[in-house]
């Protein structure tokens, strides 16, 4: 008997994402408390639709720079309306930021100063806004050929609306993993009461 696993059942659904354009503070929490390489970016004004991804190595830099606007200058953005073209905090060149490679700043090289948690940080000019990703209805045979033909690390994991509902790293392609989305996927019905329980 076959049993076709798929990408949704391999998928880590937790995953930490930011905003098109979000406070300083959260990037930086989120880059203290989690050690993930790259960070979705999704835009809540299309009800979470992939925009992009942002590397660790860049918010490090933007942050370490103060590459951020002041705190007023997007009054009460909660992320759902529409931004515009107009860029909210200063710009960091490229080639400012690709200068310290290969010792890019860590989260410890930043220190964030009273009041600069609530200001804002434009991450669209830095965003990677064609990140490759996989639908959660594609076979593992298929996102297994993506990650060895392009030597990637992760792959978002979208829905038909091209909405993040997880990613994959390559620990999720595993011998070990696969056969326990394996078990997870013939046995889900019992997942899914443990988890209503």
């Amino acid at each position: 008997e076959r049993h076709e696993i798929v990408a949704g059942q391999v998928m880590s659904t937790d995953v930490k994402c930011l905003r098109p354009v979000e406070r300083a503070g959260v990037v930086y929490e989120l880059l203290r408390n989690y050690s993930h390489g790259t960070f979705p970016i999704v835009d809540t004004a299309s009800q979470g639709t992939l925009y992009g991804t942002a590397s660790r190595s860049m918010l490090c830099t933007l942050l370490q720079r103060r590459a951020f606007g002041s705190p007023d200058v997007l009054s009460e953005y909660d992320g759902c309306g529409s931004l515009g073209p107009k860029r909210l905090s200063p710009l960091v060149q490229w080639d400012t930021i690709e200068r310290a490679y290969p010792r890019y700043p860590t989260i410890d090289d930043v220190e964030m100063r009273p009041g600069e948690e609530n200001c804002w940080l434009d991450l669209r000019p830095y965003a990677n806004t064609a990140p490759y990703t996989v639908n959660e209805t594609a076979s593992i045979q298929r996102t297994y050929r993506l990650f060895r033909t392009l030597g990637l690390r992760f792959l978002c994991v979208v829905n038909h609306n091209n909405q993040v509902v997880g990613i994959i790293t390559r620990k999720d392609l595993l011998p070990e993993a696969l056969a326990d989305s394996l078990i997870k996927g013939r046995n889900a019905h019992l997942y899914a009461l443990e988890n209503f329980a």
